[in-house]
């Protein structure tokens, strides 16, 4: 529980742009999970979402805060992205479930370009924490 509590505080010491954008993804996917919860789409959403929080808390009692970290959402975030993208039909951007549907896949998306490079730099050496 203390692994969870320390790193939930690292998250949100991240300087600008980087505490914006965990407030964004925090919004989209539990914000947006919780407001849908009543759907199959809500509920899976927030189950990732926990499932990579579990993945990170690991990861952070055992090397800390790491770009390793990223890992969370590559495992819980890349089916995600798959599974809600094609879904998407070409209905109206008027809909509130499917603006979220759009706002999780390219949120997430954009999220995972970075945690795939978080991680390909772990791999690669850079263990330095962030």
């Amino acid at each position: 529980m203390n692994s969870a509590i320390q790193l939930t505080r690292n998250i949100f010491a991240m300087k600008f742009p980087w505490n914006v954008w965990v407030q964004i993804l925090i919004l989209v996917n539990m914000g947006g999970g919780l407001y849908f919860i009543q759907t199959l789409e809500g509920k899976i959403t927030l189950a990732c979402l926990m499932g990579s929080f579990v993945v990170m808390t690991i990861i952070y009692s055992q090397k800390g805060f790491v770009r390793l970290l990223g890992m969370g959402h590559v495992l819980f975030w890349t089916p995600l992205v798959f599974w809600m993208g094609k879904g998407l039909d070409s209905g109206s951007l008027e809909n509130p479930f499917r603006l979220w549907i759009l706002s999780l896949v390219t949120v997430n998306s954009i999220s995972l370009i970075i945690d795939y490079v978080d991680v390909i730099r772990y791999w690669g050496g850079d263990r330095d924490p962030l």
